[in-house]
């Protein structure tokens, strides 16, 4: 039973965002093994991240890319797929292409949880207090990245870039800046995302099955 509801969902997942059947596969089992998702809640997974889809400019095509990256990283910290989606969404909106945004994440992140001394006293001259964040959202990585991201909008620009180029390096440093400014701006699709993260399994099922319909009934497909 287990295995024909995984088939049924990664052959929607496919149907859904036009990509791969094996793509879609992994990022299914990625959504199992890594966030520990069962295969009664994969459904609503697969119907939010169609939702998602829908209403920003992160197609499933991306998500099936990052998702098996950095989905391990996530949830290691506490966090689920909605959250690697509200990051993921951040990025894109960007321009960060899912494969760099991906990686991003999993450096970033580990740069976040683990600062070197030398980054914390910096960032410590400027008022933020990068361990009192870690340790105040222990469990909740979305709350360590938006308490961050406010922290660093209190800065001047100068000094935020400063402070996000001694934290992450030069190298992630435009990806990441990119993550931060999103995550905290209301109108952002990344808010969008935070918004579905709130919805209902069946207020997702219904959008799903409507765009499944659509599919099904068309000539091509009859």
């Amino acid at each position: 039973t287990d295995l024909m509801q995984q088939v049924a969902q990664a052959s929607k997942l496919a149907v859904l965002g036009q990509v791969e059947q094996q793509q879609a596969l992994e990022t299914t089992i990625s959504l199992t093994n890594a966030f520990g998702v069962s295969t009664d809640e994969l459904a609503k997974s697969v119907d939010f991240l169609n939702a998602v889809e829908n209403q920003t400019v992160v197609s499933i095509e991306d998500l099936t890319i990052a998702i098996p990256k950095a989905a391990p990283v996530v949830q290691q910290l506490g966090g689920d797929v909605e959250d690697l989606t509200f990051f993921l969404t951040a990025m894109k909106e960007g321009g960060i292409n899912a494969s760099e945004g991906a990686n991003a994440l999993k450096s970033g992140l580990a740069s976040l949880i683990n600062p070197t001394k030398k980054a914390s006293d910096f960032l410590a001259t400027f008022g933020v207090n990068v361990k009192g964040i870690v340790e105040g959202n222990k469990g909740d990585i979305k709350g360590v990245v938006v308490d961050f991201a406010k922290a660093l909008d209190t800065l001047d620009p100068l000094n935020r870039a400063r402070a996000i180029e001694q934290m992450f390096g030069k190298f992630q440093f435009s990806r990441l800046s990119t993550l931060f400014k999103n995550v905290i701006d209301e109108g952002s699709q990344a808010a969008t995302v935070a918004g579905l993260a709130n919805q209902t399994a069946e207020e997702l099922a219904v959008l799903s099955e409507r765009e499944m319909a659509k599919i099904s009934d068309s000539p091509m497909f009859k």
